[in-house]
């Protein structure tokens, strides 16, 4: 089993063993397959277990539950409730320590988590270019680090070009896997809209060229432009005027380790300074049949609050 398949079929058992997923739901959300997710486990010694007319769960020890039942907790669900979601108990959990302090105490009627969970992601967002009419650049089929693909070969056009923009982006977050992605979505959005949609490149050349047309100059004037010999960044890329982002879809990098990202910070030495700054790889992509091109990559700083 090669490292890509390795990582998606963790976060499969990730997700069973945390969410209580069916091996259905689970493979589907990482990307993979049952059949892949199965021959793993079996491999690994991990215990599925099986009943008819029943999903697929994985079955974990208490000593094997901690994190998952510390993850849980720090979303906001209580103690009880985690501990029942994991076929455990609290009883079971108060007795068990991590880095050789208990994971849970009691303070006054409440049982309280003793650690923060600290994920490392690396995210991939990508979308489509629109005109300033709204029309999809390029082609519209094909999108995303999975476009270039073996699997897409058939379903890529040797004359026209699939296009679209993509951010590989590194960051720290409390959230899950399953949830990291689209709650930085706006933050993503902000950061790129920043960097290259701002009318700050002056190019007379190519705003003359931009006025020539009579829909777009109309638009100009609509946005006070019509004056100016500035264009956006992205618009002295591509050479069209007032190019900008559709709404990104975001996931887990494929070759994204599951099983090293994590670090639970006992609560007294966490120290949640909010504002985080992640680095983020921008690229346009050009992609024919057989021929694949890009611009970038450009360095983007994306500014967010570590949820």
């Amino acid at each position: 089993m090669n490292e890509e398949t390795e990582n998606r079929v963790k976060l499969a058992l990730d997700l069973m063993a945390r969410n209580g997923w069916g091996i259905e739901r689970a493979s589907k959300q990482a990307k993979t397959t049952r059949r892949t997710v199965k021959r793993y486990a079996d491999k690994q010694g991990i215990d599925l277990k099986t009943q008819v007319g029943k999903a697929i769960k994985v079955i974990r020890k208490p000593e094997e539950k901690i994190e998952d039942f510390l993850t849980l907790i720090h979303n906001g669900n209580s103690a009880t409730a985690s501990a029942k979601q994991l076929k455990t108990t609290v009883k079971t959990m108060s007795k068990k320590t991590y880095k050789g302090i208990p994971i849970i105490e009691k303070r006054g009627n409440f049982w309280e988590c003793n650690f923060v969970p600290v994920y490392e992601y690396e995210i991939v967002y990508y979308g489509e270019l629109l005109s300033f009419d709204g029309k999809i650049q390029g082609r519209g089929v094909l999108s995303g680090p999975d476009a270039n693909k073996p699997k897409n070969k058939k379903n890529q056009d040797e004359e026209y070009a699939d296009i679209w923009w993509q951010l590989d982006v590194s960051m720290f977050s409390t959230l899950p896997p399953e949830q990291v992605a689209k709650a930085y979505q706006k933050e993503v959005m902000n950061a790129i809209t920043k960097k290259f949609l701002r009318v700050n490149v002056k190019n007379a050349s190519l705003s003359r060229k931009f006025k020539q047309n009579a829909d777009v100059l109309d638009d100009m004037k609509d946005k006070r432009r019509d004056k100016s010999e500035k264009v956006t960044v992205l618009e002295n890329i591509t050479k069209r005027y007032d190019i900008h982002f559709d709404e990104p879809t975001g996931n887990i990098d494929e070759d994204f380790d599951f099983s090293n990202t994590i670090d639970f910070v006992p609560v007294g030495k966490y120290v949640d300074k909010k504002k985080k700054r992640a680095k983020g790889k921008f690229q346009l992509f050009y992609l024919r049949k057989g021929n694949a091109q890009g611009y970038g990559p450009i360095d983007v700083r994306i500014d967010y609050r570590l949820l």
